[in-house]
């Protein structure tokens, strides 16, 4: 249609009438003027018709909308409760994910896939059948589960509303079912709701066409091959991998409230990684993550190549470096450690959670425990109390894309509750101001906030300011100070700690597992610091013991923040509270933060047992 309407300007223009004498030459142009500018209106009234066609000839949103409107007309079963919320979601997902080991390829899979997933609620606002979980039915799990389904990828608009029905149908009578068990627990505890279950929040519209851009397969092969090479002269390392993966999801969101929207979010991730032993066997690992909207968010390949080199010689150093048993004293976050300690052991903390109802009185307890062990506990009761240092406040900026030339991934408009998202400061001057929230309420966040992000709320980019900062000279110079008072003859500084918050948690729920069995946290990269400026490289350090509490302890923040970003584990209430999501992906999170300098970290030497290392040198190293 564009073409058309441009072939339509320029018949109109060249059709012009011919004059020869000069008034005629006067009324000719005046009516050129005339017809092109009634051209011109008509081609922009067809374009913006054209728009208007195809937004509404989305055959899935389409297929949503009527299977919504009639879901909440029919859905009924017997003289149950009708249920007075439904959402509709669909992600279209385009992914291609290229491995390769050492120069050769191990996987190079373009995908294509299409996910639904439906929430029900019924009740109302103020008592519904979520936030509700079983431990002798796993209610709650299992509802997450049944609440996604495949959907053809062809825009079949009868298929996708069969697909949209059947989910319905089953989320339906668990909804029932939950809300049943629900009443019945909170009524044999003598317990009264006393916080809604839902927040009322404005109906939002908001629209984004698909992105179109995809990567050349064969560009993304060579780039893995070349990086992945680099591990054939270090083979003192027995196993890394290069993992580029591209990933298109398109979003179409309804819910019964009047709200829509759909969304691009276009994703690429780096991932380095390798694994050797150190000669005592214990385990010596490191990679790192880098993440952008697009190809050319990624730095230049001759800086991916020397990042490689530096990770497989440091590793390599890293086997015969020096260990410490134990370490009680100041420690330095430079770089990216500084955006990996805060994200992992802090930010958990700025999100509201909720305790479910259980039908077991011991769960309240146990969900407790689970959560002080598998990224800290919410700071919901610390309302108004010191969290941090005064000279140190946090804000949650969804709507900053980017830092100083560095494309930050937490940005949005809107969140996954179809929520318009704002700044949040979440910490003033140390003092704890607020929480981020979904629509789940809780004392301290009878609202959303905006950050519902994949199954709960989640931080967008997080960004640390200090007053008064440090540069590196000084902030050596007070870390230096501080453990010659403790009578050390060294400090710690800790650059990074290595394999992102996803790997964290698995490690942490593994020596749980194992009841403090193998399982390293080492971090990657920790020196030594002397007085003189001398630093050496320790292996086998992790952090032994670090709270929320720990952290009102930095004494110093640097004058240089940097971007870190990393992928976001949601924490275990929002699992349990049936939150509607069809991504398996984590979100991403960018965290702003300068170094921090604490007064005083523990750090312990990782304890085995571990299986020894290989009897015979590698057949890639030089006879």
């Amino acid at each position: 249609m564009p073409l058309l309407a441009a072939s339509f300007l320029r018949a109109c223009f060249n059709n012009r009438p011919a004059a020869s004498k000069s008034s005629d030459i006067r009324r000719g142009r005046r009516r050129r003027r005339y017809i092109f500018g009634r051209a011109a209106g008509a081609a922009l009234v067809a374009l913006l018709l054209v728009g208007a066609a195809r937004a509404q000839d989305d055959v899935p949103m389409r297929a949503m909308k009527d299977e919504l409107t009639r879901s909440l007309a029919q859905l009924q079963l017997q003289q149950l409760d009708k249920p007075y919320y439904l959402a509709y979601r669909m992600e279209d997902v385009s992914q291609t994910t290229v491995s390769a080991t050492l120069g050769s390829l191990t996987q190079a899979q373009p995908t294509r896939e299409r996910v639904i997933a439906v929430e029900v609620r019924v009740g109302d606002y103020a008592l519904d059948n979520t936030n509700y979980f079983s431990l002798r039915s796993l209610g709650g799990l299992a509802g997450m589960l049944s609440s996604m389904a495949r959907a053809p990828l062809d825009d079949n608009y009868q298929q996708i509303r069969r697909e949209f029905w059947l989910a319905t149908d089953r989320q339906y009578k668990r909804a029932l079912e939950n809300l049943s068990a629900k009443r019945a627990a909170l009524e044999l505890r003598k317990r009264a709701a006393d916080l809604p279950d839902f927040s009322k929040e404005n109906a939002v519209t908001e629209t984004t066409a698909p992105s179109i851009s995809q990567p050349g397969l064969e560009e993304l092969k060579a780039l893995v091959r070349e990086l992945s090479a680099v591990f054939r002269d270090a083979p003192e390392i027995y196993n890394s991998s290069v993992d580029l993966q591209y990933r298109a999801d398109y979003v179409r969101y309804i819910n019964s409230e009047g709200s829509m929207f759909t969304r691009s979010e276009p994703v690429f991730k780096l991932r380095i990684s390798a694994q050797t032993q150190a000669t005592d066997g214990s385990p010596v690992t490191d990679s790192w993550n880098i993440f952008g909207r697009t190809l050319a968010d990624l730095p230049a390949k001759s800086v991916l190549l020397d990042r490689t080199r530096a990770l497989a010689g440091r590793l390599s150093k890293l086997r015969s470096a020096v260990s410490v048993e134990n370490y009680n004293g100041p420690v330095l976050f430079e770089g990216d450690a500084a955006g990996e300690v805060f994200l992992q052991q802090f930010a958990g903390g700025l999100l509201a959670v909720r305790t479910p109802v259980s039908d077991d009185s011991s769960f309240d307890t146990i969900f407790n425990q689970l959560m002080g062990q598998l990224g800290g506990a919410s700071f919901a009761d610390k309302i108004g109390g010191r969290v941090l240092p005064e000279f140190l406040s946090v804000s949650d900026k969804p709507l900053l894309s980017e830092y100083h030339g560095a494309s930050l991934l937490g940005t949005s408009k809107i969140d996954d509750d179809a929520v318009k998202t704002r700044e949040t400061v979440l910490v003033d001057h140390g003092v704890l101001k607020a929480l981020l929230a979904t629509r789940v309420p809780v004392r301290a966040a009878p609202h959303s906030t905006g950050s519902r992000r994949g199954w709960g709320a989640v931080p967008s980019n997080l960004v640390v300011t200090a007053e008064k900062p440090m540069n590196a000279g000084q902030l050596r110079q007070e870390l230096l100070g501080r453990a010659k008072e403790r009578g050390l003859d060294y400090a710690i500084v800790v650059r990074r700690l290595g394999g992102g918050g996803a790997a964290s948690l698995m490690r942490t729920a593994m020596r749980m597992a194992q009841q403090g069995g193998a399982g390293s946290g080492a971090m990657a990269e920790v020196y030594k610091v002397y007085p003189d400026g001398r630093e050496e490289l320790v292996q086998g350090l992790e952090i032994g013991e670090m709270t929320a509490a720990t952290f009102k302890d930095i004494v110093a923040a640097g004058d240089t923040p940097v971007v870190f970003t990393d992928e976001f584990v949601p924490r275990l209430g929002a699992l349990l509270g049936g939150s509607l999501s069809s991504s398996s992906e984590l979100p991403a999170v960018s965290c702003i933060t300068p170094a921090l300098l604490f007064d005083e970290v523990s750090l312990a030497k990782s304890q085995g047992p571990f299986p020894g290392p290989p009897v015979s040198p590698s057949p890639l190293a030089k006879q």
